[in-house]
């Protein structure tokens, strides 16, 4: 079943991105109009059998939870745990958490409220200031770690991931955000004395955000639970989940491919590569990264329009930058003896600031972008719907003494701006 709904969810991005490309089109022929109303008639057969597949699935999903359920009471949270927990003594190094007395509740609150262990659930009413020490039932599905441990994960999030940094952010109220989106200005004209004034119209447009929805889930040993130190299996957990989520929002938001597999979201990078973006493209016809020089990274900047050179800046995989850029700029030298005892702190090449990534190409070949120029927060968006919430359950491995983590979140990343073929956007690419 989940192999039939990824391949019409698949089919169903690709009847998208084609009617989104004709859509573009202001004047269309008979054949594309008749191609539109085809692919139409075709979206809303996907939606049908998607709409069809899914309620499978979800009836698939409550008959076991109902059999589930069967096995035991259920206890019923009356508010979110919400963990402060005294100071503890910790001498080891925190990977997540800023303080090892919110890592220890956490981690105590796991062992004692998921897998049941009367020492740590004793330790929580004594230590603990909460609304609500009782969970919710782990047979329905799992029970939701604490506030504090969420609020670690998005805090991770924001400093693993590039793209929510770089992009301009948008919270979301609603599955759906609508952002305007200025497309043309008004015209001025010389005219003569007596002379009727032109009227112009100023043209907009708008940039939708629609939420998608991303999990991550890890299984992990009982055993390896109960050995492990609250603080370290609290810190761990965070630190794996908030590095996944913000590979996935970095990977759809720069080298997405219209897939299911990125969401149906079209990356910057992929859009470069894709598109028809000649007049943003800066080709420097070499055949690999050692032969790039400065003259092609010159020509790149040139390339960028005036509105976009206030914030501007480099966006590169570490590896492209320090094969490429970093070689080019000490073969230069000039190298002052600070930087050679203390390194740069900020990385800068030609006077503007690098911005890495690990989702863009570390080893492009012949038409791949080598790096983007440009400020970000004008062609790009991040929105964000949910909150990232966590849960935790014993039942659904039982049979391999396993606990169930999952974490959720939903956002989307839109690039709305990189011009075309006759005019640059705020952002540019190198390429070879």
């Amino acid at each position: 079943m989940a192999a039939q709904i990824k391949k019409l969810q698949d089919r169903a991005a690709a009847v998208a991105a084609m009617l989104d490309d004709l859509s573009k089109v202001e004047e269309r022929s008979a054949e594309q109009m008749a191609s539109i109303d085809s692919l139409s008639l075709e979206g809303e057969q996907i939606e049908a059998e998607l709409k069809s597949e899914s309620a499978i699935a979800h009836k698939i999903a409550s008959l076991r939870s109902a059999v589930a359920s069967s096995a035991a009471p259920t206890e019923y949270a009356d508010a979110p745990v919400h963990a402060v927990a005294r100071k503890t003594q910790f001498h080891g190094t925190l990977r997540s958490f800023k303080d090892s007395s919110e890592a220890e509740a956490c981690g105590r609150w796991i062992k004692g409220y998921v897998l049941g262990r009367a020492e740590d659930r004793g330790w929580c009413e004594r230590n603990l200031e909460s609304r609500a020490l009782s969970s919710s039932d782990n047979s329905k599905g799992g029970v939701f770690i604490p506030e504090s441990f969420a609020a670690t994960v998005v805090r991770l999030v924001d400093v693993f991931g590039s793209y929510s940094q770089q992009a301009n952010v948008f919270p979301m109220a609603a599955d759906t955000l609508y952002i305007p989106r200025r497309t043309g200005g008004n015209t001025a004209y010389f005219v003569g004395d007596n002379s009727e004034s032109t009227a112009s119209d100023m043209a907009t447009d708008n940039i939708m955000l629609s939420a998608k929805e991303v999990r991550v889930a890890t299984r992990v040993p009982n055993a390896l639970i109960e050995d492990s130190s609250a603080i370290n299996l609290a810190d761990l957990i965070a630190q794996e989940f908030a590095l996944s989520l913000s590979k996935k929002i970095d990977d759809s938001g720069f080298a997405g491919d219209g897939t299911s597999t990125s969401g149906g979201i079209r990356g910057i990078q992929w859009r470069f590569e894709n598109e028809t973006l000649t007049a943003g493209t800066n080709d420097s016809g070499e055949s690999s990264l050692s032969a790039i020089t400065v003259d092609d990274f010159a020509e790149t900047i040139g390339k960028l329009p005036s509105y976009a050179r206030a914030n501007a800046a480099w966006y590169v995989t570490p590896q492209v930058y320090s094969v490429v850029m970093q070689a080019l700029a000490l073969t230069a030298g000039g190298a002052t003896a600070n930087e050679l005892i203390n390194g740069v702190q900020t990385p800068r090449f030609m006077g503007y600031p690098v911005y890495f990534n690990n989702s863009m190409r570390t080893l492009p070949t012949a038409n791949q972008v080598v790096c983007l120029f440009g400020d970000m927060k004008l062609s790009s968006h991040y929105g964000s719907r949910q909150d990232i919430s966590v849960r935790a359950s014993t039942d659904r491995y039982i049979e391999f003494n396993q606990t169930y983590f999952q974490a959720i979140c939903r956002f989307d990343c839109v690039t709305s701006d990189v011009g075309d073929a006759s005019t640059a956007g705020p952002v540019v690419a190198l390429t070879l």
